[in-house]
């Protein structure tokens, strides 16, 4: 068993989850307005839909390894099975760096191809982007491990402190040294940042990991049933990515270079702070979750699940509110031409607020095998979601997608959930000896 790992849920730490969520938020939102004010809003476009192009991308080379290492390692570790875990890192840091190089030369290819056939101009941003996408996908498997490995608020500190804080500085330091900022200049600030945090995340798993595995050879026969076990997980992301983040590409294919799509994308990232602390909280209680479906502490279980929803729905009560009262004058930080979003940004979070509510349901599920349940469904109102933001987005703009966003996603979690609910009443209300196991 891991020595730095608890299955007891801590309040402090969990203050401390938001606290760099909300951390994150800020900085990452400073950013936004920064790049807003100074880049023309062509400009600001191509950087929004960069990021969420390799958001989608980053989503495909992880290849699901990093949603099943928050699994995977933490039965291992439970199990003492070190020659498993060694082949799994290994094999899972090979996969994704090997796949990622696959996406960069798919993309360049592809991309040029479109835009040649669209005869619309060359995105260098999404083209130099793209090409870290081995480094960020690098980095989401870590932060993952670093998790199992007990250093849940290490790995946060990294990745929503850290990350962000580092991309806004050097921005600044391209303004200080008068260095021309564009949509190019800014996706390679963000680049870098994406390579030191990096630096620092294989040198915090190095530290982290069990004493035990450090001279052990690894075991690598396993890795077509790893594979298998991640695609599931994989799928779902991509279905979660196209939810979130198709919205922005959509809009720029309909509205090319139109304040419309920075509208869009800073409304999304505007609601995107409640989601934030719905993924810093499933980092921290899903290792333990997991570990307590495989020794069968039902009434832990239970515990666990109240503690997360109580800590969420108060945060989601204040988030709310607050963007319901300000949420003009947050949005006219960006530029007067941004309180437009204002509908936008209150229907996108009503989505975002279901989906943190009930994210843990989709784990869940997926931990247990229903994962064909899982992937119907998401691809379901996934198709919906894309439909829907090419029809209301060319009639409606930001607002229509926003409604092709939200009313999907609310739809989604509120099926898991009810499906997840069910599938635990009848796994706690079985024997011990008789429940299915992981």
């Amino acid at each position: 068993m891991n020595p730095n790992f608890s299955v007891h849920p801590n309040n402090f730490n969990s203050l401390m989850l938001f606290g760099l969520s909300l951390g994150n938020y800020a900085l990452m939102y400073w950013a936004n307005i920064f790049l807003a004010r100074h880049l023309e809003i062509g400009e600001f476009d191509d950087f929004s839909v960069a990021v969420s192009t390799v958001t989608l991308l980053s989503t495909l080379a992880t290849l699901g390894l990093e949603k099943y290492a928050l699994r995977g390692i933490s039965l291992f570790i439970e199990r003492e099975n070190w020659p498993r875990l060694r082949g799994f890192l290994r094999f899972s840091l090979r996969a994704i760096l090997l796949f990622s190089l696959m996406l960069i030369g798919f993309i360049s290819f592809g991309l040029k191809g479109f835009l040649a056939w669209q005869q619309a101009d060359f995105h260098i941003a999404i083209a130099l982007y793209t090409g870290f996408l081995p480094v960020i996908a690098t980095c989401l498997f870590l932060i993952e491990v670093v998790t199992v490995y007990g250093q849940q608020i290490l790995a946060l500190a990294l990745y929503r402190f850290f990350l962000p804080a580092l991309f806004l500085l050097l921005l600044m330091l391209l303004k200080d040294m008068r260095i021309e900022l564009t949509a190019a200049s800014a996706v390679v600030c963000f680049g870098s940042a994406w390579c030191v945090t990096l630096l620092l995340m294989w040198i915090t798993t190095q530290a982290a990991r069990p004493s035990d595995l450090r001279h052990t050879p690894g075991e690598n026969y396993r890795r077509k049933f790893w594979l298998r076990k991640s695609l599931p997980l994989l799928l779902s992301s991509l279905m979660m990515s196209i939810l979130t983040s198709a919205g922005t590409i959509i809009l720029q294919i309909l509205h090319p270079s139109q304040a419309t799509v920075a509208i869009y994308a800073i409304a999304m990232q505007t609601s995107a702070l409640i989601s934030l602390i719905g993924t810093s909280t499933n980092r921290y209680y899903l290792p333990m979750l997991v570990v307590l479906l495989e020794r069968r502490d039902q009434r832990a279980i239970k515990h666990l699940l109240r503690k997360r929803l109580q800590l969420i729905v108060g945060f989601v009560a204040v988030f709310l509110t607050v963007i319901g009262i300000w949420g003009h004058e947050i949005l006219d930080l960006f530029g007067p031409t941004f309180s437009q979003g204002y509908w936008a940004l209150m229907i996108s979070a009503g989505g975002t607020v279901f989906m943190t509510l009930f994210s843990d349901a989709l784990y869940y599920l997926q931990f247990m095998g229903r994962n064909v349940t899982v992937i119907v469904l998401m691809s379901l109102f996934a198709a919906c979601m894309v439909a829907l933001s090419l029809h209301l987005g060319a009639t409606h703009e930001a607002t229509g997608v926003a409604i092709a966003y939200a009313a999907p996603t609310a739809l989604l979690f509120c099926s898991l959930k009810l499906l997840a609910n069910r599938h635990m009443h009848y796994y706690l209300s079985a024997n011990a000896p008789n429940a299915p196991r992981l």
